[in-house]
């Protein structure tokens, strides 16, 4: 199985957090990351923490020039454009999977990476809340993020895919830069996959509809990382306190108790969902933090077993 990520100095200690997921539930894995301006100590921290975990890490460094004339903002850096040279990266790999550093593995990932792609060119999650890309003529009813793909690399060889795309980007000018991109150059060669796959922290989920995710994505305002109360935000942080980059336990809610208690009491419908949803994830969560305590998984020798078999914070 091949697992690319990729990450500037900033996401470094997000990637981290990633590495010791797949380790975990994986660890038989060829992880590649795809340095966009990691500074020399950091990477260094970054191979000792993978030898001693024993997981195959391979850092190789990305020119990010072909991309300067391409548009950022302040959470997508040059690095979200690393994605579109896998497939050059990886001439002789028939597939890849992409993860977002930001994503937290929870789960095994073998069936997501037998899925039968056929002709397509991914395999991701569909999207609910990319509503702003109507405008460059997206059909919202396809569109999927981009956090997480399955690639099937020949088809975006043979299809020049990655050229495609950042032709739209230049055209465009799209609000989410190469995740629309991507969208619009696969257009027609999407494979679907279930939302356990690329679960997304900022998205709505059905209430009735529960299923333990595989992987979860930190989208959304709420981060795991500033957020003690971010949805499934223990997850993140049990697996970041194994990590060589300390985290300090958050202090700030989002929203504040009293704002979701306004919003509750309001019959705001988009927060009793929320607020329905994290009590149906309660048993998950405190099972995969049990079996994490039961492992005694830690690279450190920092074990916190008081932190990891902590309550899941229910907004109040």
């Amino acid at each position: 199985m091949i697992i690319v990520s990729a990450a500037d100095e900033r996401f470094v200690p997000h990637f981290a957090t990633l590495l010791h997921s797949v380790w975990t539930h994986q660890p038989n894995a060829q992880v590649h990351l795809l340095d966009c301006g990691i500074a020399p100590a950091t990477r260094a921290t970054l191979v000792n923490f993978a030898n001693g975990l024993g997981i195959a890490l391979a850092i190789s460094h990305v020119d990010t020039t072909p991309f300067a004339d391409l548009p950022t903002n302040k959470l997508l850096s040059a690095a979200t454009y690393a994605r579109l040279l896998i497939p050059d990266l990886f001439p002789s790999a028939e597939r890849a999977l992409y993860l977002d550093a930001d994503c937290v593995v929870v789960g095994d990932l073998t069936d997501l990476w037998r899925t039968d792609l056929g002709e397509a060119a991914i395999g991701g999650v569909y999207d609910h809340a990319m509503v702003m890309e109507r405008r460059v003529g997206i059909a919202l009813s396809s569109y999927v993020n981009a956090g997480v793909l399955l690639m099937n690399l020949p088809v975006w060889r043979r299809e020049r895919l990655s050229a495609a795309a950042t032709a739209f980007i230049r055209q465009h000018q799209p609000g989410f830069l190469d995740q629309t991109a991507i969208n619009a150059a696969c257009a027609g060669r999407i494979c679907y996959v279930h939302e356990r796959w690329n679960f997304l922290l900022g998205a709505g989920h059905s209430v009735g509809n529960w299923v333990g995710p595989r992987i979860i994505h930190c989208t959304g305002v709420a981060k795991p990382w500033l957020h003690r109360n971010a949805f499934l935000g223990e997850l993140y942080r049990c697996h970041r306190r194994q990590t060589p980059f300390p985290l300090a336990e958050p202090r700030a809610v989002c929203p504040s108790k009293t704002r979701l208690l306004l919003y509750l009491l309001g019959g705001r419908r988009r927060y009793w969902y929320q607020f329905l949803i994290r009590r149906r994830a309660r048993a998950f969560v405190e099972a995969y933090l049990a079996a994490r305590a039961r492992s005694n998984l830690t690279t450190s020798g920092r074990y916190e077993q008081d932190t990891l078999s902590a309550r899941v914070h229910e907004p109040s």
